[in-house]
């Protein structure tokens, strides 16, 4: 998986985690199906955004394998 493709994941998950987060408290206290979907679109969110920052992590410790890196130039 692409870093931009991990971004792209992680701030899609964040921006659905925050609507089901705003219908968690916006719409919970008058029906409790409302509770309970805005409760799994949070969880989703939430989901899809650890998918996107997972990605982020293993590129960035990727990074800092040395034995990845090459300590002659080829030109």
């Amino acid at each position: 998986m692409s870093l931009t493709a991990s971004w792209r994941r992680f701030k899609w998950g964040l921006a659905i985690f925050l609507t089901g987060l705003a219908g968690l408290l916006l719409t919970s206290q008058w029906h409790e199906v409302a509770y309970y979907c805005s409760m799994a679109i949070l969880l989703a969110g939430f989901a899809l955004a650890m998918v996107g920052y997972a990605g982020i992590f293993w590129h960035r410790i990727s990074g800092l394998n040395p034995r990845g890196k090459s300590s002659r130039r080829d030109n």
